[in-house]
């Protein structure tokens, strides 16, 4: 029995795709990191995913990234394994960010985050991961042509 996509969800494949294709290129001819689309929702955890930071990870959701958009609460990403686990690539594509998520969260190239994030089991076992939370500080964020990089480690 075939199963066919829906128009959504065809769509979130193909930026799955496009993102691993278009930042992942120069590991051509040797194997690439591990990837996973998430949702990510921006803030503290300590106070209700308010403030800065990343307040929480979850495994990709079609339907949840839809409704994060439009609150202005959060966005979908693609995590990318790095140093063999040991760290974490969190890039963000511009056109699925609100305004308000790049003023005050990417505001002068820079993720503060406040407190740790901790990163859900099924998210580090799917990625190889060897680090469990995405710690505290200032990260640099990385202003692609349509895309945002933050690496973790």
């Amino acid at each position: 029995m075939e199963r066919i996509m829906s128009t959504i969800a065809y769509g979130i494949a193909q930026k799955h795709e496009l993102l691993k294709t278009s930042l992942l290129h120069e590991y051509t001819g040797v194997k690439p990191p591990k990837s996973l689309r998430c949702d990510v929702v921006f803030g503290s955890p300590s106070v209700g995913c308010r403030g800065t930071g990343i307040c929480k990870l979850n495994a990709h959701n079609g339907l949840r990234a839809t409704a994060l958009k439009q609150n202005c609460s959060g966005a979908v990403a693609l995590l990318v394994s790095s140093n063999e686990g040991e760290g974490v690539s969190l890039i963000l594509p511009r056109e699925l960010l609100c305004t308000h998520i790049v003023r005050n969260h990417l505001r002068h190239g820079v993720l503060q985050m406040t407190e740790p994030c901790k990163i859900p089991s099924n998210i580090v076992a799917a990625l190889g991961l060897k680090i469990k939370t995405l710690p505290q500080g200032n990260y640099p964020v990385e202003n692609l042509h349509r895309f945002y990089r933050i690496d973790f480690k």
